[in-house]
């Protein structure tokens, strides 16, 4: 349709969703489509229901922290596909997702919905997923765009990102999906990015993403992210989800009239609204179906494959697997109450889930069982601690081997917050170490959607890391403990030995809004294994019943592309998959550069004793560095080696190169920002303040020193709560209402969690405008006005004068 034939009341509500997951048909003068959560499952909601687990039955894949470490992309495509088939059964149009934010902290919530610390990985599955899905007509919403990576005050904080990191890392995934797979829409994140938010960053959305990328695409709103849709628009959003209320149709109108928000640009996202229905709407008489029990039951069949194949098998000294099928003790009440997804807006609402228990009585295992530990506390509960001790021994005077079920619980990680330790719960901990001392014959089995502290693996026998592996979980665990599959899941996130380890503890999830990422590109492996810090389990880490030989490696290079070409044999007994991993050993300089990075890989199935050649082409960036004198990426002459191996820290071959295409990048870093260089072997960088403010280049953000008089809607009810009165009444009023709404269920979990931490923390306007319009917005204006000092005008306001 010609934008020109569309009325400007109309375009000003084609902006702007019509409820909660469509967008607006202008009265019936426009066709309109469902938008619908995702990532690892279809939640689709009516239009009423605020809670995130009422929603249609659908199929709980494994999330993205499970499916990431399948390291297979044809298996990613196949998830991706199952998931567009219950979309299009529910007439749904967008799927909300992929998540591929990068993991800068092992401690974010939220980590589960991601990929990985590594973009290149990241990147390579999420565009494998969204191609998926959409050539079954279904479009994608890539997501978080960006910088989104923690939980704490989400809504408010200010990532601090230097441009190199920016680019490199917490971009560069969003790019390699943007130009493989062109994804239907991109969502934008909550928070603010250097000093603005993502949805009002015309650096962000129109400079980079599409005049630099190319994107012909739509930018959605998060829900409830858009505080100011007039600017958002000019800046490059086309769509506020949801409605708002109508509360800010009003002020766009003005923006419009007043010249501020330009009538191109409002041009630009009603064509791309309505271009985004037209594409993916549903036609008039297609008959509605709703996801079948058979739909059902064959995604749950592949939801088996996939935790098959994501599980990792991360310590095993020979006795896994179990082939004899005999008498197990499973002791966990994780076991029997399984963790295999996270909580938050990507809760699904699965048909059937199987317990550990039922699922190795299936596989032909003779079990006993104990609780243990309770998972919704994390007090030792005597009484479920000495029976399943009593277990452990009698267990040992048989011979039975114990399996030890725990990890992270629903109450450790979610959606809103993120972790406050490291650790498993305490009484998880305290009662593996108990049974440890009693039966040495202990197989640890993990659930968490992140990593923690793995110090269980070392007493125990055998860990076998499940993740959050969806509604087929327990079957899948119960093979690969049988022995009927052979684990192939490789970390795709690297395993610190505790939190003082890990890159960001400084300044990760502080409860600032001024987020200073110091750490720079130094995230993940590219931490420690630059600086030669020792981990638990290393990135790309995973073990098989079986093993492989690489043997005969050639490099082909065409100028700065490189082909990679070696054999690998299946040398063990037994059929299995191995993950072929390719990193570049860059040559060392005085400008700050990871040791090494991941430029390739591939999954490769092989029968026992089978033999076959494996080629992969390298990223075309592998020799890249982004110059922030230039705004572009520059190719680094010098000598580079090529490993090829099975994880990071098991390479087989290697091979060097000299790159000479490009140009010398001679820079020395070490004087002006020396804190990011050991001063010495063996030493840590500092990644002080003084340092990054010269890499970051501009003034650092002090958004946390916001005073009376400067406050607006867009600060929380939680900081106008300090200097207001009426802040605090209708703080409590809102938390009050937001208990009795969620009467059914505590307040420790994690939904009210997630749902009170956005009302303290959230922005004012967004609580407002996602209420449902239980609270007028001129109340939020008389909060602000009060919280500036303006107590006459405040009265004013709340009284509509």
């Amino acid at each position: 349709m010609d934008i020109k034939e569309v009325s400007f009341e109309d375009k000003l509500r084609l902006v702007t969703g019509q409820g909660k997951w469509h967008t607006a048909d202008c009265g019936g003068k426009y066709k309109n489509i469902h938008l619908s959560d995702g990532p690892h499952g279809l939640r689709k909601q009516d239009e009423e229901v605020m809670q995130n687990n009422l929603s249609y039955t659908s199929t709980c894949f494994p999330t993205a922290s499970a499916v990431a470490c399948s390291w297979d992309t044809d298996l990613i495509a196949k998830m991706a596909k199952g998931i567009a088939s219950e979309a299009k059964a529910e007439q749904v149009s967008i799927l909300l997702g992929p998540g591929t934010n990068i993991k800068r902290s092992p401690t974010c919530g939220r980590n589960f919905e991601y990929f990985s610390e590594d973009p290149y990985l990241a990147g390579t599955l999420a565009s494998e997923y969204v191609n998926a899905v959409q050539e079954e007509g279904i479009g994608t919403s890539l997501k978080h765009f960006a910088g989104n990576s923690q939980e704490t005050l989400r809504m408010t904080q200010n990532s601090m990102i230097d441009e190199r990191t920016l680019r490199e890392i917490y971009l560069r995934a969003f790019e390699k999906c943007v130009k493989e797979a062109a994804p239907a829409t991109i969502m934008a994140s909550y928070n603010r990015i250097n000093g603005q938010y993502a949805c009002r960053n015309k650096w962000l959305l129109t400079d980079v993403l599409r005049n630099e990328w190319g994107y012909k695409g739509l930018v959605v709103s998060d829900w409830g992210a858009c505080n100011d849709l007039g600017e958002a628009v000019e800046a490059g959003c086309d769509l506020e989800m949801p409605d708002s209320n109508g509360f800010h149709a009003g002020n766009l109108k003005r923006d419009v009239e007043s010249g501020k928000t330009s009538m191109e640009a409002l041009d630009r996202a009603a064509s791309n609204v309505l271009n985004l229905a037209e594409k993916y709407k549903y036609p008039d008489d297609e008959k509605y179906v709703g996801i079948t029990k058979e739909l059902l039951d064959t995604n749950a069949s592949l939801a088996r494959q996939i935790a098959e194949n994501s599980a990792v098998l991360l310590k095993n000294d020979g006795i896994l697997p179990l082939k004899d099928k005999g008498e197990i003790l499973i002791i966990g009440s994780m076991a029997k109450d399984v963790r295999y997804q996270g909580g938050g807006s990507s809760h699904i609402k699965p048909p059937f889930v199987m317990s550990m228990p039922e699922a190795f009585e299936a596989e032909g295992f003779k079990v006993r069982y104990e609780d243990g530990y309770r998972s919704d506390v994390d007090i030792v509960d005597i009484s479920l601690e000495k029976k399943a001790i009593e277990a452990a021994k009698k267990a040992k005077e048989e011979s039975i081997p114990v399996l030890f079920f725990g990890g992270l619980t629903d109450f450790s990680e979610g959606e809103g917050y993120d972790r406050k330790s490291f650790s498993m719960p305490e009484n998880q901990e305290k009662l593996f170490d108990k049974i440890a001392e009693e039966n040495q014959d202990l197989i640890f089995v993990a659930f968490g959607g992140s990593p923690f502290d793995m110090k269980p693996a070392d007493k125990a026998r055998a860990t076998l890391m499940m993740y959050l592996c969806g509604e087929s979980v327990a079957p899948a665990c119960a093979g690969i403990i049988s022995g009927k599959v052979n684990p192939s899941g490789k970390l795709a996130e690297t395993f610190p030995f505790s939190y003082e380890d890990t890159p960001a503890k400084e300044t990760y999830a502080k409860y600032t809004k001024d987020v200073e990422y110091r750490e720079a590109l130094f995230i993940g492996y590219r931490y420690y294994d630059t600086f030669n810090i020792p981990v638990h389990f290393k990135f790309g880490f995973g073990m098989s019943y079986t093993t492989f030989e690489y043997t005969n490696p050639v490099v082909v290079r065409d100028g700065t592309k490189v082909k990679v070409r070696f054999d690998i044999t299946n040398t063990g007994s037994v059929d299995g998959a191995e993950v072929a991993q390719v990193y570049v050993k860059n040559s060392k300089q005085d400008f700050i550069r990871a040791a090494r990075e991941l430029r390739g890989f591939k999954k490769v199935f092989l029968k026992a004793g089978e033999k076959a050649e494996v080629s992969i082409d390298l990223d075309d960036r592998s020799f890249d560095i982004y110059d922030v004198a230039r705004h572009d990426y520059v190719t680094v002459n010098g000598t580079y080696e090529i490993q090829i191996g099975s994880c990071l820290g098991d390479v087989r071959l290697s091979e060097t190169v000299d790159i000479t295409e490009g140009e010398d990048f001679n820079r020395d870093d070490r004087a002006g920002i020396p804190g990011y260089f050991a001063k010495a072997e063996g030493e840590r960088p500092k990644f002080d303040e003084e340092s990054f403010k010269k890499l970051y280049g501009r003034e650092l953000s002090r958004f946390d020193d916001t005073k009376p008089g400067e406050f607006d809607m867009c600060n929380s009810l939680g900081d106008l709560a300090k200097h207001s009165l009426l802040g605090k009444i209708v703080l409590k009023l809102v938390i009050s209402f937001a208990y009795r709404m969620m009467k059914d269920k505590p307040k420790d979990d994690p939904e009210v969690m997630m749902m009170v931490e956005a009302i303290k923390d959230g922005t004012l306007d967004l609580v407002l405008s996602e209420g449902g319009g239980a609270l007028p917005y001129n109340l939020g204006e008389a909060v602000v006005l009060s919280a500036n000092g303006k107590k006459l005008k405040a009265i004013a306001k709340l009284f509509g004068k």
